[in-house]
C-alpha cells in the first residue's frame, strides 16, 4: 500500500514568489468567475486551459493547471456536502456554501514534472526565462511527489513536501475490536476485547494549551486596539501573535500525534484489526453548555480521531465512526438508562439492586463496543457475568520529557498534575520583550 506523508517547514519568499502566488490567485479567481457565469465543470476546464496558455508569465504549466483544478475540487466537495445535507441536515450547522471568494494570493503547487534534484538542491521549475526556485535537499532523501508553497495568516509562509511511502499491511484480526470514546478532560478512552482493559488518555495538557492560546490572542487584541490598523506597531504585534500561536499549535499537534501513535501501537501489539470510534462531532455544533462552551468548541479531539484513522488504516486496520447516544448514561450491567449524564468522573447505577459503579468514560467506551460488536471474538455471556469485576482504568498522560512518546502505552502513569509551565514562561517572556 502507498501511504502519503507531508512534511512542512518555514519558507522565506522573494519578490518572484509573490508574483507566483498572485498569478495562482488570478487563475483560481478566473475559474470562480466562469462558474458564476453558469459554466459547468467541463466547460471551465476547457476555457481555463486556453486562458493559462495565453496569460501565465511565471507559473509552470502544471502549476497553473493545479490552481484551477483546486477550484474544481472545492466545487465537487460542495456538491458532495450538499447531497449529504439534503439527506441529513442535522449533521451540519448550516447549509453548505459553494466556493465564492476571489483569491489575491493562492498556493503554488509543483507537480512531479516540475521537480528535480541537482547538486544538493531541489529545483522547482517555473516558466522560462525565470530561474527555478532552489531548496536545499539531502541526497539520500526521495524526490517529493508534490511541493506546495503557501501563505497562512497565522503561520506565515510554509513549504510542504508531499512524499509517498510503501507500507506493508500487518496481519490483524478484524474480530478483535477496540472502542474509543472521545472527550475533553480525557481526550480519549479505549476498551478492547483482548485485554478487557480500559485506558484513559489525559487531555489536561491540551486544555492548558487552548487556554494559553486564548490568553495570547486576548492580550494581542488588547495591545492592537491602541494602534491604528496598518501601522508598523500594529503589524509587529500581529507578527508576534502569529509566531507564538504557531508554537502553541505545534505543541498541540505533537501531543495528538503521540497519543494517536500510542493507541495504534496498542492495537498492533494486541493484533486488533478494527477500531470503533464514537462520533462526538455534534458537540461542536450549536453548543449550549454555558461557561463550558469555549472549552468544548476548541477541544481538538476530532483532529485526534483523524490521526488515529489514517495511521491505523495505513497498516491494514479498519475504522468505523458510530453514533454514541446515551452511552455514558446506560449501565453496562443491568442496561438501565439514567435520566441525565452522571456528575463527576464516576457512574453510579440508579437501580438499588444493581448499584454498579465504574468510571464514566469507561462506561461510555464499553457501551460503544457493546452496541457495535455483533461479531466480536469474545463470549458475551461470560463478559457480562464478570463485568462487575472490571479492573479500574489505567491512565496515560503526555510526558514532555519522553521524545519518542511510544513507551507510555505499556505503562500506567498516575503522577500529579502535569502542566506546561515551561511553555507558558517562554510565551510570557516573548510577549514581555515585544511590548516592553
Amino acid at each position: 500500500m502507498i501511504s502519503t506523508h507531508t512534511y512542512k517547514q518555514t519558507f522565506y519568499p522573494d519578490s518572484l514568489t509573490f508574483e507566483l502566488v498572485k498569478e495562482s490567485g488570478r487563475i483560481y479567481s478566473k475559474a470562480l468567475a466562469l462558474n458564476k457565469n453558469d459554466k459547468n465543470i467541463k466547460e471551465i476546464e476547457k476555457e481555463m486551459q486556453e486562458y493559462c496558455k495565453k496569460n501565465t508569465k511565471y507559473l509552470h504549466s502544471q502549476s497553473a493547471q493545479a490552481a484551477y483544478q483546486s477550484f474544481i475540487i472545492n466545487l465537487k466537495s460542495y456538491f458532495k456536502a450538499l447531497k449529504e445535507y439534503e439527506k441529513n441536515p442535522s449533521k451540519f450547522s448550516g447549509k453548505p456554501k459553494p466556493p465564492h471568494k476571489n483569491k489575491f494570493m493562492y498556493k503554488i503547487t509543483f507537480k512531479k514534472a516540475a521537480i528535480r534534484y541537482k547538486e544538493g538542491n531541489l529545483l522547482l521549475s517555473i516558466k522560462k526565462p525565470h530561474e527555478p526556485i532552489k531548496v536545499k535537499w539531502a541526497k539520500h532523501l526521495p524526490i517529493p511527489t508534490w511541493v506546495i508553497i503557501s501563505y497562512d495568516k497565522f503561520e506565515g509562509w510554509n513549504i510542504n513536501f508531499v512524499m509517498e511511502k510503501e507500507i506493508k499491511h500487518l496481519n490483524l484480526d478484524k474480530n478483535k475490536i477496540m472502542s474509543i470514546d472521545l472527550g475533553v478532560k480525557r481526550v480519549a478512552t479505549t476498551f478492547d476485547t483482548v485485554s478487557k482493559q480500559c485506558t484513559t488518555y489525559n487531555g489536561k495538557e491540551l486544555m492548558s494549551l487552548v487556554r494559553l492560546r486564548n490568553k495570547v490572542d486576548a492580550k494581542c487584541k488588547s495591545k492592537k486596539s491602541n494602534y491604528k490598523k496598518g501601522s508598523r506597531k500594529h503589524k509587529r504585534i500581529s507578527r508576534a501573535n502569529r509566531r507564538i500561536v504557531k508554537r502553541i499549535k505545534n505543541k498541540q499537534n505533537d501531543i495528538l500525534h503521540k497519543m494517536s501513535r500510542m493507541i495504534v501501537n496498542d492495537c498492533i501489539k494486541k493484533g486488533i484489526g478494527r477500531i470503533i470510534i464514537g462520533d462526538s462531532s455534534g458537540t461542536h455544533n450549536k453548543t449550549n453548555l454555558g461557561k463550558e462552551n469555549q472549552k468544548v468548541q476548541q477541544n481538538p479531539e476530532q483532529k485526534l480521531k483523524r490521526f488515529i484513522i489514517y495511521k491505523f488504516e495505513s497498516v491494514g486496520g479498519t475504522t468505523e465512526v458510530v453514533p454514541e447516544p446515551y452511552t455514558s448514561r446506560e449501565c453496562i450491567k443491568c442496561e438501565n438508562i439514567k435520566s441525565s449524564s452522571p456528575k463527576g468522573r464516576t457512574y453510579s447505577c440508579d437501580i438499588v439492586e444493581c448499584s454498579f459503579e465504574y468510571d464514566r468514560d469507561g462506561i461510555g467506551c464499553v457501551n460503544i463496543l457493546k452496541k457495535n460488536s455483533k461479531n466480536a471474538s469474545f463470549d458475551r455471556k461470560y463478559w457480562l457475568d464478570v463485568v462487575g469485576g472490571l479492573t479500574p482504568p489505567k491512565g496515560v498522560k503526555y510526558d514532555k520529557y519522553n521524545t519518542s512518546g511510544l513507551s507510555l502505552a505499556q505503562k500506567t502513569v498516575k503522577s500529579g498534575k502535569s502542566k506546561i509551565r515551561d511553555s507558558e514562561t517562554k510565551v510570557e517572556e516573548s510577549i514581555s520583550r515585544l511590548w516592553a
